[in-house]
């Protein structure tokens, strides 16, 4: 099983090392934005997780780098295993970070659930390449996890499972957005805030009616959801797009007043919708 598009499992390096380098980027610019948020809220962010924060960014940045200079003689299992390593630190300091000092801020926390979520899921697609066993820190008593099924054993289970996730994932993005800069954020036209919460609702809805369908799971059923996924997800690539260039969206003068952080967050939310975006079109061509 080839978690990249659900399709028929073949190992392509260059599909791979494409897959890694994404996500190697996508984990740097989490990291860029938890330390860009705590230093602009009250979160405390302890020394030794700080830096172990900045090491993992060089970490990450470093493989991001060396992924562009690959050749035939590049050894692509190192690569990915020396990413899924540096994942694995990342998702245990992930699993640190919810409960000490991000825990009781309610948008922060959000944050972190959200990244948590996205590093655990980088683990799921590329299992069926290299498993890695699950490492969760002793010293933190609640940890999170994926179904013991994961994203899915075969192609139907798994597009279920990618639709699942890409939506809860299309859900917070939203709520990141409008709690990312809480007192300029408050200030966006009411007509940009009921788009939001409305996308919001739309993506909970998907994965309610997943749910509601996964007993008697086909192609037919799931297809009729996955086509909405679609639609939707487009149209929430349009609004980010509209945030980021009509002021009818967001006014020029709430713009001169955000902080970098803001467009950061706009373009890296921006680019992981298009990810989702080209994934369900490899889905579709590949199984409908």
């Amino acid at each position: 099983m080839d978690m990249f598009d659900c399709g028929i499992y073949s190992f392509v390096n260059t599909i791979t090392v494409e897959t890694i380098r994404y996500f190697a980027k996508n984990s740097f610019q989490h990291i860029d934005v938890l330390l860009s948020q705590t230093q602009n809220s009250e979160v405390t962010l302890y020394d030794n997780l700080n830096n172990e924060l900045k090491k993992l960014y060089k970490s990450f940045k470093i493989i991001y780098n060396d992924l562009e200079k690959v050749n035939s003689d590049t050894n692509i299992y190192f690569m990915l295993k020396k990413f899924l390593k540096t994942n694995d630190k990342f998702v245990i300091l992930l699993e640190r970070l919810k409960f000490e000092g991000y825990n009781g801020y309610p948008a922060l926390y959000q944050v972190i659930y959200h990244i948590l979520y996205e590093q655990m899921y980088i683990k799921e697609i590329f299992r069926p390449l290299m498993y890695t066993r699950d490492i969760q820190p002793k010293n933190v008593v609640i940890n999170s996890a994926f179904r013991k099924m994961s994203l899915g054993t075969n192609p139907i289970d798994c597009i279920y499972g990618q639709l699942y996730f890409w939506s809860l994932i299309g859900a917070e993005h939203p709520s990141i957005i409008m709690n990312i800069s809480i007192d300029e954020t408050n200030q966006l036209p009411m007509k940009t805030i009921n788009k939001l919460k409305n996308i919001t609702k739309r993506f909970n809805n998907i994965n309610y009616n997943l749910s509601e369908i996964y007993p008697k799971l086909n192609s037919d059923n799931l297809s009729d959801i996955l086509y909405k996924f679609v639609e939707l997800n487009n149209e929430f690539i349009t609004l980010l797009n509209e945030l980021a260039t009509n002021p009818q969206y967001m006014p020029i003068n709430m713009k001169k007043h955000l902080l970098k952080l803001f467009f950061n967050l706009l373009e890296h939310i921006t680019y992981e919708h298009i990810y989702a975006k080209d994934l369900m079109n490899k889905i579709i061509k590949s199984q409908y």
